[in-house]
């Protein structure tokens, strides 16, 4: 491994390490630990799966499939396997997502190798850009799957090009595995996978055969596996999403996150990656080609299913753009490159290290100046809400018996941490809710919710948390009593300490 790769790993995981030191908190005189509230959602179910009661988010209600990372969630009930304790575990899983992001970096910088073994500058900018891009880091240490598929890609992208320039099977074999873990973190990774294998399709038809009969076999195994165990071909999420909402009202709300949150983030590498393709007919290939499919089919997937929930609040691209990021990065790596070489002052090898870290310092000022600078300032994004529900989470557990049902709207931190049963009101969880009509303009997994069937109906003993309309609602229903703290109890439960309950605990 060459000495400048190895520096900026190491500055990479010294990085690494201060993102999730900052992320620490206090409870109960210990220092603890959360992920980002989607991800314990996973968490939650990879819980009672390790603990032996499936995947499934009540125990001993039936399954449902209130989450989209299959493959990533079975990792998670690995660490629940480990005697790790609640307010620790979420540390164990970010280092493990510290370590796929130095791989991911590692990875990039060897395509870009495969790529051009000529080039002098391209590898440490594209691998310097994937190391500190704010998307990918924050979503990846904050628990998501995002850093694992996005590896997974990679991995697929260097040895998609072993196995067109190397004819060994091994080189097919592994690709070949690689894509049918890609498929079983997120099944949606069926976009880079087909990239993939129609460009090894268009170089060599027979080297494409194993990884296409696979990959089909993987969606379908899973497919088969959700319709079995969960009832459902796909996920309940996608029901949420797509039920009772237009093609166009995703498609609008996709283009105008894509405008105010990621136009910054790609428009400038791709501005000179199209550049270079026009000046250099070296660049003008099948690989290029590909790896501008490989980004451009994240954009349009991001758009299709109208962006993600919280663009406003991380201010940035959002994961799934994310993730196709680092091709984005490889090519606006090589046409720099290109841009240089006539150049004879970048003759030292020296010079040549420090003019590639610049020019990715720089990009990455650009793409992700203005998300750092907020964490630098603020920390991460949405962490004070974060601890705020594990806070509310373990407040819950002391003031409730076993046996007490809550009702959130966050439906991370607050169920996994009190290890209630919880109804989900907005329907992550909740078949009812998913597939019903949605209660105001289309936002992702945020538009749905039935106060009357989830309050009233199901009578959970306690409502952990607000958001929109339930104040209103509420306000029309005495058998509901509202602590100061802001917790809502019914009035006549006997599995609740009323008074424990209503005192503060943030």
């Amino acid at each position: 491994m060459k000495s400048s790769l190895k520096i900026l790993l190491l500055a990479a995981a010294v990085f690494y390490v201060v993102f999730i030191a900052r992320t620490a908190f206090d409870v109960h005189g210990q220092k603890a630990f959360t992920l980002v509230d989607d991800a314990m959602i996973s968490m939650r179910y990879a819980r009672n799966l390790a603990e032996g009661h499936g995947l499934v988010w009540n125990v001993g209600q039936p399954p449902i499939e209130g989450f989209t990372n299959l493959g990533w969630t079975l990792v998670l009930a690995l660490f629940h396997l480990v005697p790790f304790s609640p307010l620790h575990i979420s540390l164990a899983v970010m280092i493990l997502a510290a370590a796929i992001l130095l791989a991911n970096t590692f990875i990039v910088y060897r395509i870009v190798e495969y790529l051009d073994p000529s080039a002098q500058f391209a590898s440490l900018i594209a691998a310097t850009i994937t190391a500190f891009y704010f998307p990918l880091v924050f979503w990846t240490l904050r628990g998501l799957e995002v850093g694992a598929l996005t590896l997974a890609v990679s991995l697929g992208i260097l040895l998609t090009l072993k196995t067109i320039r190397d004819p060994q099977p091994a080189s097919i074999f592994w690709l070949t595995l690689v894509l049918g873990l890609a498929l079983l973190i997120r099944m949606d990774a069926a976009l880079p996978v087909s990239i993939l294998i129609l460009y090894i399709a268009s170089q060599n038809p027979r080297k494409a055969i194993l990884p296409a009969i696979v990959s089909a076999l993987v969606l379908v195994v899973i497919l088969l596996f959700q319709k079995t165990y969960f009832g459902d071909f796909l996920p309940n999420t996608y029901y949420l999403k797509v039920n009772g909402v237009t093609a166009w009202e995703r498609v609008r709300v996709g283009l105008l996150a894509l405008n105010h949150y990621a136009a910054r983030d790609f428009l400038m590498p791709l501005m000179f990656s199209l550049l270079g393709i026009a000046l250099f007919k070296e660049l003008r290939t099948r690989e290029v080609l590909a790896l501008l499919l490989l980004f451009g089919a994240q954009v349009g997937y991001s758009v299709w299913v109208g962006g993600d929930y919280a663009e406003d609040l991380v201010d940035s691209a959002n994961r799934f753009i994310a993730q196709g990021m680092p091709a984005l990065f490889i090519l606006f790596a090589l046409s720099m490159d290109r841009l240089l070489r006539p150049l004879t002052l970048w003759e030292r090898a020296r010079v040549r290290i420090g003019i590639s870290l610049a020019i990715g310092l720089g990009a990455l000022l650009v793409i992700s100046g203005e998300p750092w600078a907020t964490w630098t300032l603020s920390n991460a994004p949405m962490l004070r809400t974060d601890i705020q529900r594990v806070r509310l989470g373990l407040h819950i557990q002391e003031s409730t018996s076993a046996a007490a049902v809550i009702a959130v709207h966050a439906a991370g931190q607050i169920p996994y941490f009190s290890e209630r049963t919880a109804i989900d009101l907005l329907g992550k969880s909740d078949a009812f809710i998913a597939k019903g009509a949605p209660a105001t303009d289309f936002a992702p997994g945020h538009n749905k919710w039935n106060y009357a069937y989830s309050i009233l109906e199901l009578k959970p003993d306690v409502i952990a948390d607000n958001f929109n309309k339930l104040a209103t609602f509420m306000a029309d229903h005495p058998e509901y009593l509202r602590l100061p703290n802001g917790i809502y109890v019914r009035v006549d439960t006997t599995q609740v300490d009323v008074k424990k309950l209503g005192s503060d605990y943030k």
